[in-house]
């Protein structure tokens, strides 16, 4: 099962956060920020891409959606990167997306880390490094039990939920996004990173 690609010079793995309380029922962000990068040879230059496939819903029960701008930028050894920074959403749709060109500049021995926020429609906010979500992002082609553990846990939990409600959504949207028929997404990838599909909805891809 193929899930939200997250690597870089230094990778790290975003496990399962909640939320810190801001209200008695926090708004909750799915999915978000994500980048691919690789270094330049003979340089600390990273190159790649950055965005943002993210919904965004109210904590209640049943929760509903919710308005929200998402930002995502790279920092390194604690310091955010020039130029890192982009903001995906207009406030009003409970859906977030893009995808930019991302450069900057760390070497083998730095920290790399990818942060985001969220402002939502209410006027609350969610902020970290990364950004606590609903989602487990996967690294890479991911191997072993842990990863079969977390892909067999999106499968009972989370793709329930969310894959109906992308399979509503089908077709495509500005900016290259589109959702086929059984709710796999797909972002635009003309660097050949082979970030698609972003989003992998039953029945699923098997990895190449």
């Amino acid at each position: 099962m193929r899930r939200i690609l997250a690597t870089a010079a230094t990778v790290a793995l975003s496990v399962l956060v909640v939320p810190a309380a801001h209200a008695s029922n926090p708004d909750r962000i799915f999915g978000g920020c994500f980048f691919d990068t690789a270094p330049q040879v003979g340089s600390d230059l990273n190159v790649g891409v950055t965005g943002d496939l993210s919904t965004t819903r109210t904590g209640d029960l049943p929760p509903a959606p919710i308005g929200a701008t998402v930002s995502c930028w790279i920092e390194v050894n604690g310091v955010e990167a020039p130029g890192t920074r982009h903001t995906y959403g207009d406030g009003s749709l409970a859906v977030q997306y893009g995808v930019d060109p991302l450069t900057f500049t760390a070497g083998p021995a730095d920290w790399v880390m990818q942060c985001g926020s969220v402002t939502f429609a209410d006027g609350t906010t969610l902020s970290g490094c990364p950004l606590p979500s609903d989602q487990i992002i996967d690294i890479e082609r991911g191997s072993g039990l842990f990863y079969e553990a977390l892909n067999d846990f999106f499968t009972l939990v989370f793709d329930p939920v969310a894959c109906p409600v992308l399979v509503q959504m089908a077709g495509s949207y500005p900016g290259g996004l589109t959702i086929a028929p059984d709710g796999d997404v797909y972002l635009p990838d003309p660097l050949g990173l082979r970030l698609n599909p972003i989003y992998d909805c039953p029945p699923y891809i098997p990895w190449p």
